[in-house]
């Protein structure tokens, strides 16, 4: 290729117009004249997810066998860095090996609210855990030579209204917990690319919004790559540009071709704001196109490290005594995720794995001595009552049961959020009467995010793979067997209840979403609480042996803290100890968390060893971002620094003072946000009191005008005859997909096109005309949309007129002979 300059100065304006779309839902657009190469990407955060020869225009259909590690969820609750970098070089040698230059991943949202569907798939509610395994990722993945795209940016915290939603988030929130984590890794790594997200942030589209996409992202952090848009989140195309928004993905949309050739022709879009976007295209061609395309992997090795990252980031939950258990007894095994085990998500999650290690397979390789029975079956909801009774008379017979349980694919995944945070009712209808026959119960849980639990108290242990990837039936046996002690930590809190979620009630009711606990987030607000409502506090996990902490000192150096300690491992088996370093906050005339998680060390230790280790953090870490000064302020006072097991378990304790530095006034009045600063009262906060911590009026909350638009989501349609039409043929795909996965026999072909219907049928109603139209490569014109929706609001003429008007633009590139 030529420099940038010259292509820039060689290229027309339908070139430009061209590279800033994608082609065939994976591809950047090719200009053959000028020998500029197309690139391709894929999915994804957990392992690659490339489809084969089949390609269609959702990105469902079959995909090539890769690796299909654990999820987002187990990785940080490893608590182990290695573990992420390690895993992006895997999946970067992967990608190398089907030609994909891009990955799109890694996914570092924010764990909000536990009914989110895609909680999953991101690290933590704390920008500190989500930040440094983003950076991990990111450079484990790069130094491979591909790509990445951090997603998704930025405040995508629900999956119902994600296509058209508006996160409503005060200034200092957005800064401290939303936008942290992306700020670590693209000053830390320097990725590719950052993917926007589908949702306006306080009114304005992620696509089109400058202060996100040009004046923090570039201005601020000096982020040098290319912005993609998420698959369909493109509203505005120009106005896009003009706020930084460079690849609209997934392409081939010629209405938003079209714009960008008037505007640039008229001169509403200026020559520099498009080369521009073309520049960091081109950028990201050169950096990402020399890949070594049918590079070999190992993958056997990719397998067994895909094991021992789900091994490293199980969490023992409860253990009274019950575990490990011992390969010589014969035990009573129910739940059919026994044999068919839930080891990853679904949508852009969704791997075709190289092989796959179920819990029964992994017993059966050890020679264990059980009886199975199914109690329930995972593809349904209900309880049955013949697979109870089998159940039931069997565990007369056993005085200990190991249940194989947790969410399925129909309780929990990417495309819509949670009704609740209850298991499935079959599982709990069963756990019920199991309970009463008081047995001496194992639960192996295998969940992406936190589940209410009423019958904890009567299990004996509980042992949470959360989705452990293709070898998670192997880590299982490994840990219930005591191969590996248990040493993973929940990277999230686990509430008794919803109820105990602040502001849970008014979570995804409308399309304008509240962020009204501002900072207070996870362990941010139960630590207010003393821990009331908690059932695991974030940090929380158990092992098979035992630590003491002792001898802690700091010093400082170069305005950086390091913090010592001593670790023992006191206890009779091998295990490892995540050792976690809070700094609580002074006395101050600003509203703060109590303490907040500064860093994090993992250590291995042999029966009876000892080791001292080190955490650091800078001083800048303390501040807090002021919102009128529009700047990170440090306070001066008295800091305390907390080595713990987890948030609530306090183990050793030093002060560290701050002074000498220029106070500034707080931003904040206690009068005036008397919520805020007494988080017993949060959920008493009113829309006027919020809107003082806004600083402005929160937008409308019902939906005003009853007429139609492109972002109105597909289940609203159906007030209106041709708009139920519409809706039961597009769910309807779905459904079909979901009905042939039944009369398939059973294997990976069936499994995937199972998870992929219920996926559609799930995602689709929450979807927009807008954002269907633009991801469908095509296929679903923007004028047919606009005309539809004309329809659908009475105006069948206008509709009409609409339908039958052609974009004429010149052919692309890659066709253009």
């Amino acid at each position: 290729m030529k420099t940038i300059n010259d292509l820039l100065l060689n290229m027309t304006v339908e070139e430009k117009a061209a590279i800033l779309a994608g082609t065939e839902f994976w591809k950047t657009n090719d200009i053959p004249r000028l020998s500029i190469p197309s690139i391709y990407m894929t999915d994804g955060p957990c392992g690659l997810r490339k489809q084969g020869e089949k390609a269609d225009h959702l990105g469902l259909n079959q995909s090539e066998e890769t690796t299909s590690f654990p999820t987002g969820a187990t990785v940080a609750s490893s608590w182990n860095l290695n573990n992420a970098q390690e895993m992006g070089r895997a999946i970067a040698k992967e990608s190398q090996h089907f030609g994909v230059n891009l990955l799109l991943g890694p996914s570092i949202n924010i764990k909000r609210n536990p009914r989110c569907g895609r909680n999953f798939e991101y690290y933590s509610e704390d920008p500190l855990i989500s930040g440094e395994f983003g950076t991990a990722f990111v450079n484990g993945v790069q130094k491979e030579g591909v790509g990445v795209s951090v997603k998704h940016f930025a405040v995508n915290n629900n999956e119902n209204y994600r296509f058209m939603g508006d996160s409503v988030v005060d200034e200092r929130a957005l800064r401290e917990i939303y936008l942290k984590a992306f700020e670590m890794v693209v000053k830390r790594s320097q990725p590719a690319t950052v993917m926007c997200a589908y949702n306006k942030v306080n009114g304005t589209y992620c696509a089109e919004n400058k202060e996100l996409l040009t004046e923090i992202l570039r201005e601020e952090w000096g982020f040098n790559g290319a912005v993609v848009s998420d698959w369909g989140a493109v509203s505005n195309r120009v106005e896009g540009i003009k706020a930084g928004m460079d690849l609209e993905m997934p392409g081939d949309c010629t209405f938003f071709r079209k714009q960008i050739i008037d505007a640039a022709n008229s001169g509403e879009l200026s020559m520099k704001d498009l080369d521009k976007a073309v520049s960091n295209i081109l950028q990201l061609i050169q950096r990402t196109s020399p890949i070594k395309k049918g590079m070999e992997f190992n993958k056997e090795e990719h397998h067994n490290l895909s094991c021992e990252i789900a091994t490293d980031g199980a969490v023992l939950l409860k253990n009274e005594g019950s575990l490990p258990l011992a390969k010589n007894q014969k035990y009573l095994i129910i739940g059919e995720l026994f044999d068919k085990m839930r080891f990853q998500g679904a949508g852009s999650s969704l791997v075709n794995p190289t092989k796959l290690i179920s819990s029964k397979t992994a017993f059966d390789a050890r020679q264990i001595n059980y009886e199975f029975v199914l109690g329930y079956r995972e593809s349904e909801i209900d309880p049955e009552e013949a697979y109870e009774n089998e159940a039931i008379n069997m565990a007369k017979n056993y005085d200990t049961i190991l249940f194989f349980g947790g969410q399925t694919d129909y309780t929990e995944s990417e495309g819509y959020d949670r009704d609740n945070l209850a298991l499935p009712s079959n599982q709990l209808s069963l756990l019920t009467k199991l309970r009463k026959m008081k047995k001496k119960i194992i639960f192996i849980m295998f969940s992406g995010s936190p589940v209410e639990m009423p019958f904890e108290k009567d299990m004996d242990a509980i042992l949470n793979m959360y989705l452990p990837g293709q070898a998670g039936g192997e880590a299982t046996a490994k840990l219930l067997f005591g191969e590996v002690s248990p040493s993973g930590k929940l990277a999230e809190t686990w509430m008794n209840t919803y109820k105990d979620v602040p502001f849970g009630d008014e979570f995804i009711r409308n399309k304008v979403e509240l962020y009204k606990e501002s900072i207070y987030v996870g362990y941010r607000y139960f630590d207010k609480l003393k821990g009331k409502g908690v059932k695991y506090p974030f940090g929380y996990g158990l092992s098979y042996t035992q630590f003491h902490y002792s001898d802690i000192a700091h010093y400082e150096k170069d305005n950086t803290i390091y913090v010592s300690c001593t670790i023992a491992n006191i206890g009779v088996h091998e295990g490892a100890e995540i050792v976690q370093l809070y700094v609580a906050n002074p006395t101050s005339d600003v509203f703060k968390p109590d303490k907040e998680l500064r860093a994090f060390a993992k250590v291995y230790l042999k029966p009876g060893e000892t080791k001292r280790i080190e955490m650091s953090f800078t001083k800048q870490d303390l501040a807090y971002y002021h919102i009128k000064e529009k700047k990170w302020v440090l306070e001066n006072g008295e800091y305390s620094l907390l080595v713990a097991a987890s948030s609530e378990d306090i183990r050793l304790q030093s002060s560290y003072i701050i002074e000498g530095v220029e106070p500034i006034s707080s931003p904040y009045s206690s009068e005036i946000l008397p919520c805020y600063y007494n988080v017993e009262r949060l959920r008493e906060v009113k829309i006027e009191e919020y809107e003082q911590l806004l600083g402005r009026q929160i937008p409308s909350l019902n939906n005003g005008s009853q007429k139609y638009s492109l972002d109105s989501r597909l289940d609203e349609l159906q007030t209106s005859f041709i708009g139920r039409i519409f809706y039961k043929s597009v769910v309807g795909v779905g459904k079909k997909q979901f009905n042939r996965s039944k009369r398939m026999e059973e294997g990976p072909e069936r499994y995937m096109e199972r998870k992929n219907g219920m996926f559609l049928m799930k995602m689709l109603p929450n979807n927009s005309i807008r954002s269907m139209t633009v991801s469908s490569s095509g296929r679903f014109n923007y004028r047919l949309a606009e005309g539809l929706i004309e329809i659908i609001n009475g105006n069948l003429f206008r509709g009409l007129i609409h339908m039958l008007k052609k974009d004429k633009l010149p052919p692309l590139p890659k066709d253009n002979k």
